[in-house]
């Protein structure tokens, strides 16, 4: 190596570094403070949650070991004590189903295990009182009149003719000046007080298992207008019966619609009137009905609420058991 040839420089020593005139460089954000930051709600919840977690966690853990135990006490206890006093410890689940039913799991009948599983069907459940004189009526007349009110019954409650439709038959038995009012009432709906009608869609079941239970009285009184007249009163409740697909599954009584009414039928001494009045009149009715949908009601006609067809449609709300003894024609359900 020559003396013209560059000297390399030497490597600056450590301590030189600090020695130097040279002046030390701070970041800045060294030299200026860090700015605070106000926790939010958020932030407070979430920091207290981590220092006392642990806590929480222990007591609701001892909580639930403590109420568990308390439970398992409590049923020890009543097991214990259902065991000493001779009772069934662990009742088993009812595997009888909601209605008879035969060996295919059919129905044995639409009436069993209903209230109106003992009434009579179809006419024979209307049973006449004795014909005796009842004021200006003979026996006879009290006797023809009754006879008058059985008929119409039959032909406004249980005839083919008028669940389907027709009322002729009725309107026959009635006295020629009160056919027009019955009319009108069918027209406006307004004859489920003394009628009734199926509707045409509704598949009723066999129609001569109608099923009722009455009562008729009768007595002689006057109207607002002088007129004498016999006042025959009849209390009934009709049961009819509808089809219902896989009526197994219901419990008893769901495809039956019950009617309860309560009619005063008037028959005019036919001294006091002229010949077109004299015969049988509608004085009043009232009707309760249940398990029949508004929309049929309201037609004048029924049909079974239970029917998937109905099942949105609204229908009366039950207030009482329709079968009760107590029970009024007219009382509670409304649409």
């Amino acid at each position: 190596m020559t003396d013209d040839q560059q000297q390399p420089e030497a490597s600056r020593r450590f301590d030189d570094m600090f020695t130097s005139d040279e002046s030390v460089k701070v970041p800045d954000w060294m030299r200026h403070p860090v700015p605070e930051h106000e926790l939010t709600g958020r932030e407070r919840l979430r920091l207290g949650w981590e220092r006392h977690s642990g806590k929480l966690l222990g007591a609701v853990g001892l909580l639930l070991v403590v109420g568990f135990l308390g439970f398992l006490g409590t049923t020890g206890w009543r097991f214990a004590d259902k065991v000493n006093h001779g009772e069934v410890a662990l009742r088993s689940r009812p595997t009888a189903p909601p209605r008879q039913v035969d060996a295919d799991g059919n129905t044995l009948g639409v009436y069993l295990d209903t209230p109106a599983e003992h009434f009579a069907e179809g006419e024979q459940a209307i049973v006449l009182p004795a014909a005796r004189a009842a004021g200006p009526f003979s026996a006879k007349q009290v006797a023809d009149a009754l006879s008058g009110v059985r008929t119409a019954l039959v032909e406004g409650r249980l005839g083919k003719d008028m669940l389907y439709g027709d009322p002729e038959a009725f309107l026959a038995r009635l006295a020629p000046d009160a056919r027009s009012t019955v009319t009108d009432d069918l027209a406006a709906g307004n004859n489920l007080g003394y009628a009734t009608r199926i509707l045409r869609d509704a598949n009723p079941g066999f129609v001569p298992d109608i099923r009722a239970r009455g009562t008729i009285e009768y007595t002689a009184t006057t109207t607002d207008d002088g007129i004498r007249v016999l006042a025959v009163t009849t209390r009934f409740i009709w049961v009819y019966s509808f089809d219902l697909f896989q009526a197994q599954k219901y419990p008893p009584g769901a495809e039956l619609v019950t009617v309860r009414d309560e009619v005063v039928w008037h028959v005019p001494h036919p001294d006091d009137v002229r010949a077109s009045s004299r015969g049988l009149w509608i004085g009043s009715a009232q009707v309760t009905v249940s398990n029949s949908t508004c929309a049929a009601m309201e037609k004048g006609y029924l049909a079974l609420e239970y029917d998937p067809a109905n099942v949105v449609l609204p229908r009366p709300g039950a207030t009482g058991d329709i079968y009760d003894p107590g029970w009024r024609a007219g009382d509670g359900e409304s649409c």
